[in-house]
């Protein structure tokens, strides 16, 4: 199976794409990789570093394009350069570790059901998210590495993917098509692809044995007034794509929901990491509702999941 790696880049190459392409070289298998750098319009600075990207990396192809096309039309750039049979879309600050790529990959040759398959990480607004300690981005890499190595490897359906890191068949790209570029920088492109792949018929997993660091909010920074019109805009474009009753699930909600399945799996009698299950409680236990009412009711929602664990254990 070819693999191409497509990461949008813009600005602070030093602080983003730039550790991207060195955690992606030490991987051994970097070489069979096509990799290749879509830049939207970054400053004087990131672009002369992607001038001289061919001096470390030869076969990392650079693509520039002239404006800032936001997320969905610049990956869809790569999208249609790309020529594998797995197509992985990466955040410039998404960081993998070695063996994280082919643990995304790996997970398509046991069932082809699944549409996407993204990793679990620190950062990021649906269930692919898992506590790690507070600390250096080091710190960080090393806990969630640890969440991926303890217990077998396991794929737990989901609402929908992040697209920090994300792993797309070929056969699915021609089937539901390229991102909605109507999503502009971007924004809920992510969920809406999602939406569109489950519509096609497929599945949506968690890796739980593929950990990513995520840096999160380079792109975009500090919410400024124009960002935060252009998620209301695109939360309208959700609603006027998929009708009024999609779900824009809470992270916290999506959480308790893989707790329940690592529950049923546990009282089926299959072999589940307590680990990961007890890692994903104190995430559960750190992410409080701020009104009084909705914190009582989500933890006591939290506590009949936790006494149902202790019980099946």
């Amino acid at each position: 199976m070819k693999i191409s790696i497509i990461i949008l880049s813009f600005n602070n190459y030093a602080e983003t794409t730039g550790i991207c392409l060195e955690m992606l070289a030490a991987d051994p298998d970097f070489a069979t990789w096509e990799v290749i750098v879509v830049d939207n319009a970054s400053d004087s600075k990131t672009h002369e570093e992607l001038v001289r990207l061919k001096e470390d990396y030869p076969h990392v192809t650079v693509i520039f394009n002239a404006s800032n096309l936001g997320f969905s039309a610049g990956n869809n750039v790569g999208i249609r350069a790309a020529s594998g049979d797995l197509i992985v879309l990466l955040n410039s600050d998404a960081f993998p570790s070695k063996g994280m790529i082919a643990r995304l990959a790996s997970a398509y040759t046991d069932d082809t059901n699944w549409g996407l398959l993204g990793p679990v990480t620190n950062t990021a607004g649906n269930e692919q998210c898992i506590y790690t300690q507070d600390g250096t981005m080091a710190d960080k890499i090393a806990h969630g590495l640890e969440y991926a190595n303890n217990g077998s490897p396991l794929i737990l359906d989901a609402y929908r993917m992040d697209f920090f890191c994300v792993a797309i068949p070929r056969p699915v790209i021609n089937q539901v098509g390229l991102l909605d570029e109507a999503f502009g920088r971007g924004y809920f492109e992510d969920f809406d692809y999602s939406l569109r792949v489950k519509q096609a018929g497929y599945r949506l997993g968690v890796v739980e044995n593929a950990f990513v660091y995520h840096r999160g909010s380079t792109s975009f920074g500090k919410v400024s007034l124009e960002t935060k019109a252009l998620i209301k805009r695109n939360k309208r474009l959700m609603y006027t794509k998929h009708g009024k009753n999609i779900v824009m699930q809470h992270i916290r909600l999506s959480n308790l929901e893989i707790l329940q399945k690592y529950l049923g799996k546990k009282c089926a009698g299959e072999t589940v990491s307590d680990y990961r299950i007890d890692n994903r409680l104190r995430h559960a236990k750190s992410m409080l509702p701020k009104s009084w009412f909705k914190r009582w009711r989500y933890l006591r929602a939290v506590a009949k999941v936790e006494k149902n664990i202790l019980n099946a254990r």
